[in-house]
């Protein structure tokens, strides 16, 4: 969830012209308040989504800059080291690391080794990521086959996000695997089938689910 989370503010690339990028979609006035519902109606769940979301926003801070008090103003905050940068390299490695660390850790990383049926809904998460990067390069008139690996930061950060593409299609593969042996299986009950392909294993909370 907090992986989706995480480029939802980047979702307004979808809705220009009618909104601009980098406005509504990161401010702060904005923001706080959908997550601290999010919070208080979804708790963990909640904290996961709003975790994603506002992790995007400092993120942005870090190398570029981002508007907190948009539409009431135009004024920008933001330490801008810069894009791409060894900075934005760092945040981008170290934040893949640190959710491959935490699947191993929560028991998420199932979904890729085994087959799941919940694993499907991994799909959301793999189409936003492709098309939003396709959107902002067609945006930018920007060619990603060279741009990619024009340089040594922009190339790790391309391994990266192609590392992510992969776990998250070999997870897609995973549910579609898992629904397969669901349909020659005839007799099995659904309740059989719901504790057969429970992702996280009993002891973990059941709304950690992806």
């Amino acid at each position: 969830m907090a992986l989706l989370a995480g480029v939802l503010p980047d979702f307004d690339i979808y809705f220009k012209p009618l909104i601009l990028h980098h406005t509504y979609t990161h401010s702060l006035i904005i923001l706080l308040p959908i997550c601290a519902v999010l919070v208080i109606r979804l708790k963990g769940l909640g904290l996961a989504f709003s975790a994603g979301i506002l992790s995007h926003l400092v993120a942005d801070s870090i190398v570029g800059t981002i508007p907190p008090l948009y539409p009431l103003s135009d004024f920008q905050v933001g330490i801008s080291l810069g894009l791409p940068s060894p900075a934005d390299t760092a945040l981008e490695v170290g934040a893949l690391g640190l959710v491959l660390f935490l699947a191993y850790l929560n028991g998420d990383y199932k979904l890729v080794s085994e087959a799941h049926r919940e694993s499907v809904y991994l799909t959301i998460p793999l189409v936003s990521i492709v098309t939003l990067t396709l959107l902002f390069a067609g945006d930018n008139n920007v060619s990603l086959a060279e741009f990619a690996f024009s340089r040594k930061a922009l190339t790790l950060i391309t391994l990266g996000h192609a590392a992510l593409i992969g776990i998250l299609s070999l997870a897609i593969l995973q549910g579609v695997r898992a629904i397969m042996i669901d349909k020659q299986r005839p007799g099995q009950t659904s309740d059989n089938q719901s504790r057969e392909h429970q992702p996280l294993g009993p002891s973990l909370p059941s709304n950690i689910s992806p």
